[in-house]
């Protein structure tokens, strides 16, 4: 799969869960680095596997702020651009052209899956099956992107 490619994947991933790419990065193999030695660091990796199924499970409750909070979509470009990197260096490719990427497309999901979401709903008189939906696909394009 080509880097610019597989960055993409990653950001909309982080864009719908932010801590789904980069906590799929550090269960993969990964590259030579710096980054990835950390990354895979025992402690890191549990930290993010954590995080990740803590926000699967937070995303669903009523008090959860929107993520079109500022604080919250700087953190989804953020983690977006370090897994773009991350997955964009993988393949062979630049990380800064990744990163782009991944920040891009992590800002563009950030805002498009609250419309995706509120259409489900709309549809089918309930959130929950377009939250789960959403789960399903950042966890499929976390994983894509990450291998």
């Amino acid at each position: 799969m080509k880097p610019l490619l597989r960055a993409a994947l990653a950001g909309v991933a982080s864009g719908a869960r932010s801590f789904s790419a980069l906590a799929a990065c550090a269960l993969t193999p990964g590259a030579d680095g710096r980054a990835e030695r950390i990354l895979h660091h025992k402690r890191v990796r549990s930290s993010l596997r954590s995080s990740a199924a803590f926000e699967l499970l937070g995303d669903k409750l009523p008090m959860t702020p929107p993520r079109t909070q500022p604080p919250s979509v700087a953190g989804r470009v953020t983690l977006g651009a370090v897994s773009g990197a991350l997955v964009a260096r993988r393949g062979g490719g630049r990380a800064l052209a990744g990163g782009l990427v991944g920040g891009v497309t992590a800002a563009a999901w950030t805002f498009a899956g609250p419309q995706y979401r509120a259409l489900v709903a709309k549809r089918t008189g309930n959130d929950l099956p377009g939250a789960l939906a959403e789960d399903a696909g950042a966890l499929a394009l976390a994983y894509l992107a990450a291998h």
